[in-house]
């Protein structure tokens, strides 16, 4: 009788030790826990912590961002397209073009219309735009916000530029104090820039 119920109690424990390894113990014991987008990104896109979630993986891929690594992607941008739930890898990711503050010493700049000679209407966010001025190149800055007449962004349908939302009426660039105050000293004197970009 007492190893009858010896063997019933040694099949029970079987059981819940199988349950609990199926149910619980795989995942959390022998899963990696990366670090994955909830939504997917375009190229340019600042990273903000609510943008991640964790996931629990398998066997990651050697270089994969675990979940405890989070902290240091913020305030970084994309440096590509990234898909939602996929594994994050470093090469995804950038230092911000974009980041603005007394720490980083750089602003946004709006520049008035009257202030410009031409520009192209192909300009996007993250491009590096070149300010000349009487043929001459004064400085560079990377675009932050490329707006419409009704201040709503201007997209392009495609990779080469070539259908857009809108018409580019606004162009707002990330400047050093220094490159703010040449732009302006340049304008009060009633010159006018071009601008291009690459």
């Amino acid at each position: 009788m007492k190893k009858r119920i010896a063997g019933i109690i040694l099949v029970v424990i079987s059981l819940g030790a199988l349950c609990f390894w199926e149910l619980w113990g795989r995942e959390h014991i022998t899963y990696d826990r990366v670090l994955v987008l909830r939504e997917s990104l375009p190229k340019n896109t600042l990273i903000t912590r609510e943008m991640f979630r964790e996931r629990l993986i398998e066997n990651a891929a050697e270089g994969a961002i675990m979940s405890i690594d989070a902290e240091s992607l913020i305030g970084m941008e994309t440096a590509q397209y990234v898909a939602a739930g996929t594994e994050l890898y470093m090469e995804y990711f950038q230092e911000s073009k974009f980041a603005v503050g007394e720490e980083e010493g750089k602003f946004i700049l709006s520049i008035p219309e009257q202030w410009l000679k031409s520009f192209p209407q192909t300009l996007k966010r993250g491009d590096r735009a070149f300010f000349y001025c009487a043929g001459e190149i004064v400085t560079d800055a990377v675009v932050a916000y490329v707006r419409d007449g009704t201040n709503q962004e201007v997209y392009y349908g495609d990779d080469e530029r070539l259908t857009s939302s809108a018409s580019v009426s606004l162009i707002e660039v990330v400047v050093t104090e220094e490159q703010a105050r040449l732009l302006g000293k340049l304008a009060d004197k009633e010159n006018k820039f071009v601008i291009l970009y690459y």
